[in-house]
């Protein structure tokens, strides 16, 4: 996969050249050249190769580096070249460099930056809540973040199987299946009360007058027995399950896979994973319980999977749920709320202990998110029924708002979302920031419907052309910095800082001018660029791309 930017690995191939003319030998993928962020005069992009090869040829950086200079060929891409300090190589480019970038965004369209399909294929595993309610506020950040990051993944060139892990076999089921019936019951007539640790949304009244729709008074003043528990847990899965997909869908999050825990008790996956376990001297026997030793494998304690009744502890199923996925993809990528950061090390461990790789499981960590509005947060309580939910939210900012909202920070930081900002339709709210800047550009192209790709765009020369040029380049590093690091945010910020750069160009300069037909149609050519990088990186992250607001 091609790493680095296009400007970037040009400067590579560069100094390769250069440094083959040079007693210094170095491969292209070596050569460290950086973008300068901070628009210091400091040049465009660096590289701070002299300073490497000067602890390896025991000489001054600066003088390496002036020998490395001194025999860069004079091209038209380059307009300077300085060292300062120590022996950092500084390069200004000419517009002329970034042109071929452009005549790939023109020619590709949504296609840009796509690499053909892989052999290797991802899994990314990402809100698997418990199927006993709607999602709520967490939920809708796990899904913007796996949603997006399995998007740039797929686009990268990998395959990925977006799976949802569905949490149907434990007590939770049978707390969602009395909290159903009792609300049954007092649909039906009956004045019963809800145990303490009932779920009590509104969701479990729908539910229960569904149930209602389809019985009857069938199960009207019956005792809560084994048999109704299983109906009615059976249904309220069904329920639950098909209204987290309805919302799913609607917040444009598709899932390939469906994985019920349950289905590991069934299908003699468990058994299994305590064969291979026991076979590895993996695991003991202690006071009639089945003991992982975890600790030996970088858990700071042993793990009970099997309880001395002969019952099975959390951990045991979902290690064998997390060693299904390992043989059927090449690498695991879990997005885990920040409740789950004490277990991570457990099932690496089990990984570890059934001689599976624990370092192909990658755990994208998730914190808390706040909704607040005039100040006051809105506290959440999923039992109580006081939760914020998903599809509360779409109702009320829609899925655009949402789905930016819920990515525009690192996955491991906090989120506060100001719902009268995510509401407003200005400036303020950084979607329709984004969506303003694709729509002028729109509106701007739509005066030149006959336009056509110029063959040189030597008249940019504006500072925020160069700017504008410079974001263009950084479009398929940010892309590439998101599938090695897991964070879908950093291309979410990319476009606020190109949809920023963009408006402020316009303020600045003419883009049509009826005087100047070869300025317009080289700035129009650089307007294109911008506009399907805008649209093909809102697409990526979920959000529409409007052509007017």
């Amino acid at each position: 996969m091609k790493e680095s930017s296009y400007i970037i690995s040009t400067i590579q191939k560069m100094l390769v050249s250069a440094l083959k003319l040079t007693e210094y030998q170095v491969e292209e993928n070596d050569i460290p050249v950086e973008l300068n962020q901070q628009k210091n005069n400091f040049g465009d992009y660096a590289s701070t190769i002299a300073l490497q090869l000067a602890k390896k040829y025991h000489k001054k950086p600066a003088d390496i580096a002036q020998e490395i200079v001194s025999k860069i060929e004079k091209n038209n891409l380059i307009e300077k070249i300085d060292i300062l300090g120590a022996g950092f190589i500084n390069f200004y480019l000419s517009p002329s460099s970034f042109y071929q970038i452009l005549v790939e965004i023109l020619d590709q369209k949504e296609n840009y930056a796509k690499l053909e399909t892989n052999n290797l294929k991802y899994n990314v595993e990402f809100i698997s809540a418990n199927p006993t309610g709607l999602l709520h506020l967490g939920h809708a950040r796990n899904a913007a973040i796996g949603s997006s990051l399995a998007n740039i993944l797929e686009h990268r060139g990998y395959q990925v199987i977006r799976e949802y892990y569905i949490n149907d076999a434990g007590n939770q089921i049978n707390i969602l299946a009395i909290s159903i019936f009792i609300r049954y019951q007092n649909l039906c007539g009956a004045q019963l009360e809800l145990p303490e640790d009932s779920y009590r949304g509104p969701e479990i009244i729908a539910a229960a007058q569904t149930f209602k729709d389809k019985h009857g008074s069938e199960f009207y003043q019956k005792e809560f027995s084994s048999e109704i528990n299983k109906v009615l847990a059976e249904f309220g899965i069904d329920y639950m399950l098909n209204e987290i997909k309805t919302d799913l869908s609607n917040f444009g999050v598709e899932m390939a896979v469906w994985f019920h825990e349950s289905s590991v008790y069934q299908d003699g996956s468990i058994k299994k994973v305590l064969d291979i376990l026991a076979k590895n001297n993996n695991s003991y026997q202690l006071e009639g319980a089945t003991w992982l030793k975890s600790k030996q494998f970088g858990d700071d304690k042993d793990r009970v999977i099997v309880k001395s009744d002969g019952t099975y502890t959390y951990m045991l199923p979902d290690v064998a749920y997390h060693d299904n996925k390992y043989h059927r993809s090449d690498l695991l990528i879990n997005i885990w709320g920040a409740d789950h950061s004490g277990y991570i090390n457990r099932i690496k461990a089990g990984l570890a202990a059934l001689s599976d790789d624990p370092n192909k499981l990658i755990i994208v960590p998730t914190q808390m998110v706040r909704l607040v509005q005039n100040g006051v947060e809105h506290k959440m309580s999923k039992r109580a029924g006081t939760a914020i939910t998903m599809k509360d939210l779409l109702q009320t900012v829609g899925k655009d708002v949402l789905r930016y909202f819920m990515i525009s920070r690192a996955s491991e930081t906090h989120l506060d979302i100001d719902i009268d900002i995510a509401k407003s339709k200005n400036q303020d709210n950084p979607v329709f920031y984004l969506q303003y800047a694709h729509a002028r550009i729109n509106q701007i192209i739509s005066q030149v419907p006959n336009f056509k790709m110029v063959q040189s765009i030597d008249l940019l020369t504006h500072k925020k052309e160069k700017e504008l040029l410079i974001l263009i380049d950084e479009y398929l590093l940010t892309l590439n910095r998101v599938v090695s690091t897991f964070q879908p945010h950093l291309l979410a910020s990319y476009l606020q800082r190109l949809a920023k750069t963009f408006h402020s160009y316009y303020n600045e300069c003419k883009i049509i001018n009826i005087d100047n037909k070869e300025l317009t149609n080289q700035r129009l050519t650089l307007v294109w660029a911008v506009k399907y990088l805008l649209s093909n990186g809102l697409n990526l992250i979920g959000v529409s791309a409007p052509n007017k607001m």
